[in-house]
């Protein structure tokens, strides 16, 4: 690898990394950054730097949905119901002393 391309990698890999980092003490973490922790959650520092090292740049699955996708109309049921029975709507009493 030549040196502008190392320097090229080298300043991609620090740009994502700085996105975790800010996203780690609580900003916003961009949709294309999210294969990133991911990869940094499962492999940790070592394995994401090592990848991102060897790919720097993160494609787009062919038929993946953008960020802006909603769901079909007569999906909204199901998805309703499954929100229903992972999200509990009722605080359970705490007993009396």
């Amino acid at each position: 690898m030549t040196n502008a391309k190392n320097n090229a990698v080298a300043s991609i890999a620090v740009a994502q990394y700085e996105t975790l980092r800010a996203a780690a003490l609580g900003s916003a973490l961009p949709p294309e950054a999210r294969a990133g922790l991911m990869l940094f959650l499962h492999t940790g520092m070592s394995g994401w730097a090592r990848t991102v090292s060897a790919k720097p740049g993160f494609e787009r699955p062919t038929g993946s949905r953008p960020s802006n996708w909603k769901p079909p109309e007569e999906h909204r049921t199901v998805i309703h119901l499954f929100a229903a029975m992972a999200i509990p709507t009722t605080v359970p009493e705490q007993p009396h002393e």
